[in-house]
């Protein structure tokens, strides 16, 4: 492919590819020198604003960076053009590997070598952290070691820059799975906290060569980062206590740059690095029920971004037997398709409940089975049957209607992208629910049925997981349909 973008840089090569676009290489015919360009992808489906949110969040990228242009472990970016109607970011080109194909091709590194690599990368985020800037995508597919010895941190295609408004009205959040930290995912405020945790488990991965969470998708590998610990270090030897204080999920609780900066420069060494900090403790215990439904209903919602819930819909009541809304209506109410305009219609507010969404009926119904236990939190509630079955329950909002359709098209994704786990996976749009539904069914190898339902109303959507002996596939459509008349009944009046 040859291509001239702004009338000055030739594309000539395609160097890679990522989540957020394709990496060229080109030249620049003004200085006659080689550099790298990063081509923002943007998904076909996504409608005006969304495409104009990337569009500012790669200008963004491009701001971020220029500032930290004179420090040695950060990829140096030269310029920012637009070009058919989307922006191109011109970088140095580095002659060099990824972290992440270095242990790919080569195997895990030594612990000292990986220690002498996050002591790099640590400089580079203080850097950044200093002048306000947060990197939030810390990974090994974006740390650069070079030929010539250099460590580089690239990639602040996702940075926040203190100043400038956050772009988070969608409620989209952002960075890759296994590396984004637990305070993110919760949908707490974050800080250079953060950034350390992910530099964490970029570092476990180089030592180990594995991730320090893993699942069947994406999903899963979140959840795991939030309700389970790291598998044990096997070949971290004195790096173990610094990957052990990184990944310390409160981030109150983690290690401070400067104790992380003195350990990794001890290990560096061939030392073994002299942790005086107060032991983390055991984490508290946590009920059973953890499984894959629950998990991926609990990520998923995340995924999307926790603008969550606080009060009781009116007249109802929780999965414990109580007077509830009558199934047959329920269905019969979600059933009609809307005949007027969604934007004619006041946006839900906060007056939500994961648990206010299916009676006790419902659930036993669901489950297939009598009613075991159940779990109520504000981001997911939880179900348990007799026979192990398991259900969930998450409904999240977002602020505007555009917002909610966006994680919408990324969570159907998320979904599709099970066939490569999963070949045999069925996926369906055709159930009827709110204003648009899709649901998936399959096998987990040896295993039990998964299956899920995700809906859209307005400004809200919820996501029904079920596993168990049975696939499933019509007790989640029914009980979506049933989920879709109770947000109706919640929508406030005007």
């Amino acid at each position: 492919m040859t291509m001239m973008l702004a009338g000055r840089y030739t594309l000539m090569s395609q160097l890679g590819q990522g989540g957020m676009g394709t990496v060229w290489l080109a030249f620049d015919e003004l200085l006659r020198q080689q550099v790298a360009i990063k081509e923002v992808r943007l998904p076909a489906d996504l409608n005006e604003a969304a495409r104009a949110e990337l569009t500012e969040r790669t200008l963004r990228e491009a701001r971020a960076a220029a500032r930290l242009r004179s420090h040695p472990s950060i990829v140096t970016v030269h310029d920012v053009v637009m070009d058919s109607g989307r922006p191109w970011i011109v970088m140095e080109l580095v002659n060099g590997r990824s972290l992440d194909r270095i242990v790919r091709e080569d195997g895990p590194l030594p612990p000292a070598q990986v220690a002498w690599i996050g002591r790099h990368m640590l400089d580079a985020l203080a850097a950044a952290h200093t002048m306000g800037v947060l990197h939030r995508d810390v990974k090994p597919g974006n740390v650069l070691l070079t030929q010539d010895g250099r460590v580089l941190l690239t990639d602040f295609g996702i940075a926040t820059v203190a100043g400038d408004a956050a772009l988070t009205q969608t409620g989209l959040l952002n960075g890759s799975p296994g590396y984004i930290a637990p305070e993110r995912l919760r949908g707490e405020a974050d800080g250079p906290q953060a950034d350390l945790w992910s530099l964490g488990a970029t570092l476990y991965l180089a030592v180990e060569g594995r991730t320090a969470y893993t699942g069947p998708n994406a999903a899963a590998v979140m959840a795991a980062v939030l309700l389970h610990e790291p598998e044990p270090p096997r070949r971290a030897g004195p790096l173990v206590p610094v990957l052990v204080a990184l990944l310390e999920k409160q981030p109150q609780r983690r290690c401070t740059p400067a104790q992380a900066s003195a350990w990794l420069q001890a290990v560096a060494q061939g030392g073994v690095p002299q942790i005086t900090r107060p032991s983390a403790g055991r984490p508290a215990p946590r009920r059973r029920g953890a499984v894959v439904g629950g998990a991926l209903a609990l990520a998923l919602s995340l995924v999307a971004g926790t603008v969550l819930w606080a009060v009781n819909r009116p007249g109802t009541s929780g999965p414990t037997g109580e007077p509830g809304r009558s199934t047959t209506s329920s269905a019969t109410q979600a059933a009609k398709p809307a005949t007027s305009s969604p934007a004619a219609k006041p946006l839900f507010g906060t007056g939500l409940h994961s648990c206010r969404v299916l009676t006790a009926g419902q659930v036993r119904t669901l489950l297939g089975s009598g009613l075991k236990e159940d779990h109520q939190a504000r981001a997911i509630c939880q179900y348990r049957g007799v026979n192990e079955s398991y259900a969930a329950v998450s409904v999240y909002r977002v602020p505007t209607v555009d917002g909610a359709k966006a994680n919408f098209v990324a969570i159907k994704q998320t979904y599709q992208d099970y066939r490569d786990e999963y070949p045999d996976v069925t996926f369906s749009r055709t159930p009827v629910a709110g204003e648009e539904s899709f649901a998936s069914v399959y096998r987990m190898e040896n295993g039990p049925y998964v299956a899920n339902m995700v809906l859209r109303i307005s400004n809200v959507t919820a996501i029904l997981s079920y596993s168990g002996p049975r696939s499933g596939t019509k007790a989640i459509v029914r009980a979506g349909v049933s989920a879709a008349a109770a947000l109706e009944e919640a929508r406030p009046a005007r």
